[in-house]
């Protein structure tokens, strides 16, 4: 398996496991999350956010680690297209649910469900982007 291909497993896993582990507990207690202070919302939300830059930063680490050279292969032009047609998808599933948070959210609701709202259309996005990296080298790419 390919160092990125590894690091796109795991970081597709950690979005899952992470983001699915707070929405659920959103909804699960939304009246006690409903009583909580800024702050306590705030660092809810913090420690979700960092949980997943803590898993980024050590998949990287022991990724690079792993690979003999200590670094990463170097990128070839197959790695760039990848990287470049999942990201122009993650771009346009981001801009939608950016477009419906900031375009029609305002108006109907306001606070904390914007803020999640938008979390939730950059997890999409984000595991959109994910996913059709592991699609694009486990099933070859399509010129």
């Amino acid at each position: 398996m390919l160092p990125r291909e590894r690091f796109a497993w795991i970081w597709l896993g950690a979005l899952a496991v992470v983001f699915g582990a707070y929405f659920t507990y959103l909804s699960v207690n939304a009246d006690a999350v409903a009583a909580m202070h800024m702050g306590q919302r705030i660092g809810l939300l913090a420690l979700a956010l960092g949980s997943l830059g803590v898993i980024a930063a050590l998949t990287a680490l022991l990724v690079r680690n792993r690979e003999e050279g200590g670094g990463l292969a170097p990128t070839d032009e197959r790695d760039r297209l990848i990287a470049y047609r999942a990201s122009s998808f993650a771009y346009y599933t981001l801009m939608a649910g950016i477009i419906i948070v900031g375009c029609v959210m305002p108006f109907t609701t306001s606070g904390w469900d914007i803020v999640h709202a938008a979390l939730l259309a950059i997890a999409v996005s984000e595991s959109v982007h994910t996913g059709l990296i592991l699609h694009a080298y486990r099933r070859g790419l399509r010129v």
